[in-house]
């Protein structure tokens, strides 16, 4: 993807301060953003946009946002398109919701707003995948269940602790792509949560453990690729 495109997002969220918040960032990071206020609005906002990411609120008026997103999904022009919820709203059953609905991650908003401007660079600027609607991956010998947070490998299957399952599962949508460890702090642990560097190596160093050695490898310092062969 060339960074150098001029990414357009719509955010839909009924909060204006929200809004003008991502606006004004999103704006200075480059992208082209245009923002709607009312959930009702939104499918025809989009279908004229087209934008190449979508920001959803979850509780809005009249209609929430889990019900937009059933109904870009619905629509052939969105199939692809990504769909970040960004919410309020911490609970697990609405956040299993919104993903089974189509969304590819789920952001709360009291810690979320450096989160989620990492993640839209990851997926727009640094062509990376982030779609954790995607219940399981199948990859080689190995399938991954999102759903049962479980790992199958050569007929044998595991449980993983949350954070190595994360990390595995972020490899895994971005197979033979050299990821930085940077990018997997922001996108497992969040920008708002300090994790020491050698914390993540201990991570990936006990997944690789488990899943046997040769599927991740360090490709320098602070960089790491993983491959199925």
């Amino acid at each position: 993807m060339n960074n150098s495109i001029n990414h357009k997002i719509l955010i839909v969220d009924d909060d204006k301060d929200i809004l003008d918040l991502l606006q004004y960032n999103l704006e200075k990071d480059g992208y082209t953003v245009k923002v709607e206020r009312k959930g009702t609005h939104s499918l025809e906002t989009a279908g004229k946009f087209h934008p190449d990411l979508i920001i959803l609120d979850i509780m809005m008026p009249k209609i929430n946002g889990i019900e937009v997103c059933r109904q870009l999904r619905e629509h052939p022009d969105f199939k692809n398109t990504y769909i970040f919820f960004l919410t309020a709203k911490s609970d697990k059953q609405l956040q299993l919701k919104a993903l089974d609905t189509g969304g590819d991650d789920y952001i709360e908003k009291i810690t979320g707003l450096r989160t989620l401007t990492h993640k839209i660079s990851t997926v727009l600027k640094k062509d990376l995948v982030i779609r954790k609607s995607i219940e399981k991956i199948n990859i080689g010998d190995m399938t991954i269940d999102r759903r049962a947070s479980s790992v199958t490998y050569k007929s044998k299957k595991m449980s993983l602790p949350k954070y190595e399952f994360e990390l595995l599962y972020f490899f895994a949508q971005n197979p033979k792509k050299v990821i930085t460890r940077d990018n997997l702090v922001h996108n497992i642990w969040g920008s708002d949560v300090y994790v020491l560097a050698r914390s993540v190596d201990t991570y990936i160093t006990n997944l690789t453990q488990k899943i046997g050695e040769g599927l991740i490898s360090r490709i320098e310092e602070g960089k790491y690729k993983f491959q199925v062969k």
